[in-house]
């Protein structure tokens, strides 16, 4: 299907494209990678009367590290976030980046799109969460900074104003320190996940310094797991300790039942998500190979 006609306009910087936001109101889109949108407007769920490409924003796809922050231009591309040298050492950013979708998606969608589009199942959302990053969002008039879990107000809903855009996310490099991964379940590789675990841990030698964890797809957001420090800090990991995590993330998640699998069975998955998780991380401590971190079963 094709979608509605629509009035098309180019900026070139962010600042242009609130102003454009400004100017069109609620008739307008933005227009990044476009890997949900075009397929909405096709199917007529979305008809805009304008759409504001940010494509050929300069720097908005730019990504830097300097001692203290990692900044990710809200137009970098999943593609070139998996292959950017200055990612290499981040294990769970690169897992999550290399993992969504397919190629066609993973070279056009873009990490500020995900954010902005606030689905439950994406990818980014959750990897962000568990490493306490932040985007920045500017309007016409104004600029602001926003932990990704206050701007995933609700599903669908990010807490953005009208007018309002993502430009970049930041993350503390103290907070990407020590072995992470991202691991997910899904029927197929274009697919959301059915459930999806960021995991983050820093240790002192075999003892944990201090953890996160978060999981997507079984909440209208992403569920940050708490008291991981309380369980995980001064001791060594073994297998009780990760039981008792799992059992944990299991009875804190928010799953429905649904086409991809009922309640019970989100939960079951979650355990075995977070069981997957910390052995990839204590196989990538030790430098031993490990199982894939997405998994198919369609």
């Amino acid at each position: 299907m094709f979608p509605a006609g629509y009035q098309y306009h180019k900026v070139d910087s962010f600042k242009a494209a609130c102003e454009a936001l400004d100017a069109l109101g609620g008739e307008a889109k933005l227009l990044a990678g476009g890997q949900t949108l075009i397929p909405m407007m096709k199917l007529r769920l979305l008809a805009p009367k304008h759409l504001v490409d940010m494509g050929g924003i300069r720097d908005g796809n730019r990504i830097e590290i300097s001692e203290e922050i990692l900044r990710i231009g809200a137009l970098s591309s999943h593609a070139s976030i998996a292959g950017a040298e200055v990612i290499k050492p981040f294990s769970l950013l690169r897992d999550c980046a290399s993992g969504i979708a397919d190629v066609q998606v993973r070279n056009m969608g873009t990490i500020g799109g995900s954010l902005a589009e606030a689905d439950p199942c994406s990818c980014w959302p959750t990897a962000l969460m568990a490493l306490d990053a932040r985007v920045v969002c500017v309007s016409s008039g104004a600029e602001r900074t926003q932990t990704v879990a206050q701007l995933l107000k609700d599903a669908y809903t990010p807490n953005l104003e009208v007018g309002e855009l993502i430009t970049e996310v930041q993350i503390d490099r103290s907070n990407l320190e020590g072995m992470s991964t991202f691991v997910a379940f899904k029927r197929a590789a274009p697919a959301y996940p059915t459930a999806s675990c960021a995991l983050t841990v820093r240790f002192d030698g075999e003892q944990v310094q201090s953890a996160g964890m978060a999981l997507g797809c079984v909440g209208l957001t992403p569920i940050r797991v708490p008291y991981l420090d309380e369980i995980l800090v001064g001791n060594v990991l073994d297998q009780s300790l990760i039981d008792d995590i799992a059992a944990l993330a299991s009875e804190i998640a928010e799953p429905v039942s649904d086409n991809k699998g009922s309640e019970a069975y989100k939960r079951s998955l979650i355990r075995g998500l977070v069981a997957r998780a910390f052995d990839i991380v204590m196989h990538r401590k030790n430098g031993k190979p490990h199982t894939e971190t997405h998994s198919y079963y369609g």
